[in-house]
């Protein structure tokens, strides 16, 4: 009887380069737009409407951050620490996921031959 493999390892072994692209690319859209909605709610007089708020959250994930609108409230710039830290954390989380992919590729080659 095959022994079953932990998820994680099922997870990276069935992973393709695409699959691990649009799964970040969800998770960062989600996050973004999540953000968004909180800073608005968090920091209503800065941010008065949803499209500035999705700006800054989009500018501050993707770690440009222009820093033309700011949050002025406490909890608003608490949601910034915690926006930026993800924006940092997410260019490692792609560079992983796509060097898991291409190595899981060649072990896959590597079993076939």
């Amino acid at each position: 009887m095959a022994r079953e493999l932990p998820f994680v390892r099922r997870f990276i072994a069935n992973l393709t380069l695409t699959k691990a692209i649009g799964g970040i690319s969800l998770v960062a859209v989600v996050f973004t737009l999540v953000s968004a909605l909180l800073m608005r709610l968090a920091d209503p007089e800065t941010f008065d409407d949803f499209g500035s708020a999705v700006f800054w959250a989009a500018q501050t994930v993707s770690t440009v951050g222009y820093g033309d609108i700011v949050p002025q409230t406490d909890l608003g710039r608490s949601l910034a620490v915690v926006v930026m830290l993800f924006g940092v954390a997410l260019v490692p989380a792609i560079t992983s996921l796509v060097v898991a992919v291409f190595i899981n590729q060649q072990q896959a080659a590597r079993e076939d031959s």
